[in-house]
């Protein structure tokens, strides 16, 4: 008879990982462990080494299914992410001897003063007010449906602390600093830029044969036009990484552009079983219902941060480990979409179904629906090389399986590493038929450039 399943088990399934074998365990997953067993306390007490990185993840796993039912679009999710994991880092930085605050690195992001602690702090619990509070911050506008979740599942976790052994004194002071840690974090956030980019008018140019339109089957206004208006955390300006451009629009056959067209085409009737599956795998859209059937999902920041969670579970890393991995992480994609976008609204160009249809074939439609924004540069090839940057420098290069869309219905995939995760989740554009080669090509390179720059310019290691 099989012994009865324990929380780690349960986490796991929750972040979708199924039951894939353990991954190895890094120097610095074995050396919070060891400070665990020994005891170590910090300025709220037991440092949060001594603490399972449980609630963390699955509140990771909350933020994802939060971000899905606001169908957020792909720069916003990111924000949210970055956000999240911000907020929960700062919550328990004060209990990570190791780690320093985030404050006077990220761009206008200022240290909070220290104050005393009133009592033992559970790290878990702060972690998780404080994300819940800059959760309500990020998303003011959420449905009933959204606060509910996000209110029962903070309640939630304060309830399985108390369960745990918390005394209730413990508990309150740890909301508190959580949400005080979130107050600190709720100028910073405000004034990021973003609500001025929300709900403004704009009008696509469309004085050249190369300019963006609305593609089939939705036809819908461009997507977050005005982003490049949001404050960077890391990055000097939104635009510092500056992708290969677009190569020179021609539609004469055999010119270097009608043959990016050509490439789509082909691959589309080329498509096996196989490809088919890599595209809808990381499709990775808002509201998305491709094939197999399934549910809409949390972007593709969502993937790759729940493949972060899926790593970390995987490897039993503690929650300093956890906290420092996933704000990392969640920076880097902040910085590649915001940077992405950037160059997407200033190349402005058109998709790949919109040449194909106009110059090669009338009929031809893509795998996977055209997202409603510009083409040049892949936003799923700058935001994968970014984030696989970050998670190999933080736990280091292993093979692993993704489970994140076993819910949805898709067959979990096997990689080499994150890079190669990176590499695939770039290719799978070309199969879905909606980037050019090019527009992938000088995304991976892009990405790895921002991922580099987040790496070099955000210490949290004394």
């Amino acid at each position: 008879m099989r012994s009865p399943i324990t929380r780690r088990e349960v986490l796991v399934a929750a972040l979708g990982t199924g039951a894939a074998a353990v991954l190895p365990r890094t120097a610095s997953a074995s050396a919070a462990a060891a400070a665990a067993t020994a005891g170590g306390t910090g300025p709220g007490g037991v440092t949060a080494a001594g603490h399972a990185a449980d609630e963390a993840l699955s509140w990771l796993q909350t933020t994802y299914d939060l971000v899905l039912g606001e169908n957020l679009s792909p720069p916003a999710a990111a924000r949210t992410y970055a956000h999240t994991a911000i907020a929960m880092y700062e919550a328990a930085v004060r209990g990570m001897p190791g780690h320093r605050s985030l404050g006077g690195q990220l761009r206008d992001l200022t240290a909070p003063a220290p104050q005393p602690l009133a009592a033992l702090i559970d790290w878990p619990a702060a972690a998780v007010a404080s994300a819940a509070a800059v959760l309500r911050r990020v998303l003011p506008f959420a449905g009933v449906g959204t606060r509910t979740l996000l209110d029962t599942a903070e309640a939630a976790v304060l309830g399985r602390r108390r369960a745990a052994g918390v005394p209730q004194r413990a508990l309150d002071a740890s909301v508190a600093h959580g949400r005080s840690v979130a107050g600190h974090l709720a100028g910073w956030i405000a004034s990021d830029g973003h609500a001025g980019t929300v709900g403004r008018p704009y009008t696509a140019p469309a004085s050249e044969p190369w300019h963006w339109v609305s593609t089939p089957p939705n036809f819908r206004p461009a997507i977050e036009p005005h982003w490049a208006e949001v404050r960077p955390m890391v990055l000097t300006s939104a635009d510092e990484v500056e992708p290969e451009p677009p190569l020179p629009f021609s539609t004469e056959p055999g010119s270097d552009f009608h043959e990016q067209a050509v490439a789509v085409h082909r691959q589309s009737v080329a498509n096996t079983a196989e490809h088919r599956a890599i595209a809808r795998f990381w499709t990775d859209n808002p509201g998305s219902f491709t094939p197999p059937p399934g549910t809409p999902t949390g972007l593709p920041s969502g993937h790759w941060m729940l493949i972060a969670g899926q790593a970390l579970a995987l490897r039993g890393a503690r929650l300093d480990v956890a906290l420092d991995t996933l704000a990392v992480t969640g920076i880097a994609l902040h910085e590649a979409f915001l940077n992405c976008w950037t160059w997407k609204y200033r190349y402005h160009l058109l998709r790949p179904v919109t040449y194909v249809n106009r110059y090669l074939d009338a009929g031809w439609s893509s795998l996977v629906n055209s997202p409603q924004f510009p083409e040049h540069t892949s936003g799923h090839s700058v935001a994968s090389p970014a984030a696989a940057a970050v998670l190999t420098d933080r736990l280091g290069t292993f093979a692993f399986t993704d489970h994140s869309h076993d819910v949805r219905g898709h067959v979990p995939r096997t990689f080499a590493s994150f890079h190669d995760a990176a590499q695939e989740a770039a290719r799978s554009r070309l199969y879905g038929g909606i980037h050019f080669p090019h527009a992938i090509e000088a995304g991976l390179a892009q990405g790895e450039q921002v991922g580099a720059l987040v790496l070099q310019r955000v210490r949290t290691r004394r």
